[in-house]
């Protein structure tokens, strides 16, 4: 059994066994935080992505960044949500915490609107016509490594689920759940038709072409946030490499 899957395993039995769920959630934690994980898959499955987008004549971006500060991603609906009320992406194959290509493509779509105030149809696509950009799903990278931290939400102003009138009503009660520690590198694929036009869009950004663009908007959005908590210091990521072919 893997590790993502062996974790839901020891929480569900020890629900089972009645044992109290915090106890069972500070384990899981520290399991979590000691394991070290194979990372050679990774590699290998966005080498074949990028082999792929070549042979289909695309233009591609082979990008490496790494996390800043923390990084969470699949906060509502990830594989750890069960044990910790708060979640994040799992892949249960390749058994790595991942953030998915369409994420990444969402907010490169939104600081385009952000920066020019274009909804980016004419390149991401819309509801009449079919986008030019792909994203693959971001990936840890290396050879083997812990990449898992235990962190906390704190909310504040919520009350049995509503929000608090004032201040003497804050109740705090930390959330304990797990994020991708610190240092921790990520690749993924940009693949780009080589008939994207981006015109409504190239002279407000001083961009050539839908790379330049797409190159434009990355190294933005890597800086600004790669998902949730970004006004926290969350998903910030330094650029690493990247390779355009």
């Amino acid at each position: 059994m893997n590790f993502g899957l062996s974790c839901i395993k020891d929480f569900v039995d020890g629900i089972l066994a009645r044992k109290d769920k915090e106890i069972l959630r500070k384990m899981i934690l520290e399991k979590a935080e000691a394991q070290e994980f194979n990372l050679k898959l990774t590699s290998d499955l966005t080498d074949e992505i990028k082999k792929a987008l070549i042979s289909l004549n695309y233009k591609v971006i082979d990008v490496t960044g790494r996390v800043n500060y923390k990084a969470l991603s699949g906060l509502s609906e990830g594989l750890f949500h069960l044990i910790f009320e708060v979640g994040l992406n799992y892949d249960e194959i390749l058994d790595v915490p991942y953030i998915p290509g369409s994420t990444i493509k969402g907010i490169l779509r939104s600081n385009l609107y952000t920066l020019t105030n274009q909804d980016g149809e004419e390149i991401f696509g819309g509801k009449s016509n079919e986008g030019y950009v792909i994203v693959s799903d971001a990936y840890p990278i290396g050879e083997k490594g812990k990449l898992l931290v235990g962190d906390i939400v704190n909310p504040h102003y919520y009350k049995g689920g509503n929000p608090v009138t004032t201040e003497y009503e804050v109740n705090p009660i930390p959330i304990v759940h797990l994020a991708i520690r610190e240092n921790v590198k990520f690749r993924f694929i940009i693949g780009i038709d080589k008939r994207a036009k981006i015109d409504s869009v190239k002279d407000k950004l001083g961009v050539k072409d839908a790379v330049e663009l797409v190159l434009l908007l990355l190294l933005y959005s890597m800086k600004t946030g790669l998902g949730a908590r970004s006004t926290k210091g969350y998903n910030f990521f330094d650029l690493e490499k990247f390779e355009v072919i």
